[in-house]
């Protein structure tokens, strides 16, 4: 591995791959804009230190092997700093199924070529929103898809509340991934803790799906919605049917959905 550059200027610790201090500090100021939203919503909240490597600094610091994929551990956040193959996986996947419309609409939102790195660069608070919840492994496979939301729903309500331009990067290709057809080879949301084991792309899917129902979450319940998934994460372990009844407590239709599950609209 190289050696990072440690960056200063905000709460939580900065280490940047060589030639990657502009995008490490980008990334570290939008983290840092979701710290203080979060701190202002669920009280005091803090972050580990934030990685933002490349390719070849990745390993050693990833806990996850797939380049480009963001992902939280309990003492840190790593994130890439060049746009990750990846994405193109994911966009590959679905391009076989997608409209003359999709296509356009990819490329009006993310440019053409179609590059996903700027909705890539909001994950950031996705990953930030796993402090939320408590560490360790997942207690059953709705302790898994709960988190995920838990996130996902953070991420959504930082987007709708802060930075409510870049709504339409973070959900163009969540809709047109998950509008389309193609048949994934898990599609249970029981099925979600098993999707990293594949290509990535599947992963996504479920992720995506997701992010749609949260949309709608943060929309009609707000933080209400993300205080009471906090709490149900910090109690017992939940059956998948027990999650879905709290969540029917707070929005019954995106609880219908998914019981549902992956039978809803993408919008």
């Amino acid at each position: 591995m190289n050696e990072l550059n440690a960056l200063e200027g905000w709460s939580f610790p900065v280490h940047a791959s060589r030639g990657g201090d502009a995008r490490g500090r980008s990334i570290a100021d939008q983290a840092e804009r979701m710290v203080e939203w979060l701190n202002k919503v669920v009280g005091e909240f803090k972050i580990p230190t934030l990685y933002v490597v490349g390719a070849d600094d990745w390993a050693a610091v990833a806990a996850f092997p797939l380049y480009g994929m963001p992902h939280a551990e309990p003492d840190r956040i790593v994130v890439g700093q060049e746009p990750a193959p990846f994405w193109n996986v994911v966009l590959d996947s679905v391009a076989p199924v997608l409209s003359d419309h999709d296509r356009a609409e990819l490329c009006r939102v993310y440019g053409d070529p179609v590059t996903l790195s700027g909705f890539a660069d909001l994950l950031v608070s996705h990953e930030i929103g796993h402090y939320l919840h408590p560490w360790g492994e997942p207690a059953n496979p709705a302790t898994f898809w709960l988190r995920e939301m838990l996130a996902n729903l953070a991420l959504q309500g930082y987007v709708s509340e802060v930075e409510p331009e870049l709504e339409e990067a973070l959900l163009t290709v969540v809709w047109i991934v998950w509008g389309g057809s193609r048949q994934w080879p898990l599609y249970e949301l029981e099925d979600m803790f098993r999707a990293p084991e594949l290509d990535g792309s599947n992963y996504v899917w479920f992720e995506f799906g997701l992010q749609t129902l949260t949309k709608r979450l943060w929309a009609n319940a707000e933080a209400t919605a993300l205080r009471r998934l906090i709490d149900l994460l910090n109690g017992p372990p939940l059956t998948h049917d027990e999650a879905i009844d709290a969540i029917h407590a707070i929005d019954p239709g995106v609880a219908a959905d998914l019981r549902r599950w992956p039978r809803f609209p993408a919008v």
